[in-house]
């Protein structure tokens, strides 16, 4: 079986990858905000729980969603790029609607 090499750089593929993983260095402040969601009344029990639930395991969704791009993109480059634009963008979209919605 013939070893693979390491990369001598880095690509753009692999920088975006990064900066799609780069929120996972905020989960402890996260932590910290989460239970002043339940100060928001504007909210239901069902968004403040589905809220805190996403800021407490979104990294854990971003590191495997970042696992799953990455194989994707040694098989098929287009689709990996493809499918971190469309992840990056849903997370985002999330991300925004928690802090406007719930931190309001």
């Amino acid at each position: 079986m013939k070893r693979q090499s390491m990369p001598k750089e880095f690509s753009g593929f692999f920088w975006a990858l990064m900066g799609f993983c780069l929120p996972v260095f905020l989960w402890p402040l996260a932590l910290l905000i989460s239970p002043n969601l339940l100060k928001n009344t504007n909210l239901t029990d069902f968004q403040v729980t589905a809220m805190s639930i996403f800021l407490w395991v979104y990294p854990f969704v971003l590191g495997i969603m970042a696992r799953v791009i990455y194989k994707v993109h040694q098989t098929a480059p287009q689709s990996g790029k493809r499918l971190l634009g469309i992840s990056a963008v849903i997370f985002y979209a999330v991300l925004c609607y928690v802090a406007v919605v719930g931190f309001n």
